[in-house]
């Protein structure tokens, strides 16, 4: 039997900073290097979807991710984008998701948290890693991908109320496993849509080596324009341009990978 996957969150309690594309291009890039990779996109805003989508010229998707969760059946939803990358797609359908937890769970906050945990259960023998996409907000989305994930990853862009969400998602972290026993381990946190030379930029830089220290990534994606027309077109690898942004996820997947392996025990 396969070894269960690596279940990952990529979070920040901020909109705007980058979650969603970081989730995706890790993904992509996972699945690049022979790794069998989902992506569940757990937010109503389907931007995880959409991104995906147009890298695979997607126009149709016969099931959304509610629909299968309300049939208790993820595997119904599954679309393949690409050798070794899966999606579970969202839709705006998922706005019912606290709904169909207050029809499942009734009172039941412990079997509320886990109900996402629960359906993702069969699946992770047929996947090395799955990354959990979820709204920037302290919700039954994040709630649920928090305890069904074994590691969180926490994007900064640097700006200072990105900061001050990053610093304020480690207490919250902590109260999910102290509460709903959750096994979660904080990967660290990356740099994300930086300007280089910028002012601002290196300020909180500076401030977040202090906050942070050792779980500070030193890999940062920096701002480029091509990363926001991965957002139009799909993820490309066309020119130097998609090279180096794409160069640049690699890093921060090398040390990613580095990180886990030390908090697994291994060796590196």
């Amino acid at each position: 039997m396969n070894a269960a996957a690596k279940v990952i969150n990529v979070a920040n309690f901020k909109g705007g900073v980058g979650k969603t594309t970081t989730t995706v291009l890790l993904s992509y890039l996972l699945a690049q290097r022979g790794e069998r990779v989902l992506v569940l996109d757990l937010d109503p805003q389907a931007n995880a979807t959409d991104l995906l989508a147009r890298t695979a010229n997607l126009e149709r998707l016969d099931t959304t991710l509610y629909q299968a969760m309300a049939d208790k059946n993820l595997t119904k939803a599954i679309v393949k984008i690409k050798e070794n990358l899966d999606l579970l797609p969202s839709d705006l359908d998922l706005v019912a998701f606290p709904f169909l937890l207050n029809k499942e769970a009734k009172d039941d906050n412990y079997k509320r948290a886990y109900f996402v945990d629960f359906l993702l259960a069969p699946l992770k023998s047929t996947y090395d890693y799955i990354f959990i996409d979820v709204p920037p907000t302290i919700s039954d989305f994040t709630n649920n991908a928090v305890v069904s994930s074994d590691f969180v990853m926490i994007v900064m862009q640097t700006h200072e109320r990105s900061l001050s969400a990053s610093e304020k998602f480690i207490p919250y972290l902590q109260d999910m496993i102290d509460n709903y026993h959750a096994k979660i381990d904080l990967i660290g946190i990356v740099p994300v849509l930086m300007k280089k030379d910028g002012t601002v930029d290196n300020f909180i830089i500076s401030e977040a080596e202090k906050l942070f220290e050792e779980d500070l990534f030193k890999a940062h994606i920096s701002i480029r324009e091509r990363i926001k027309r991965f957002d139009v077109n799909g993820i490309t690898e066309e020119d130097h341009h998609d090279l180096k942004v794409l160069g640049m996820y690699n890093n921060v997947l090398d040390e990613m990978l580095m990180r886990i392996k030390k908090l697994e025990g291994v060796e590196v």
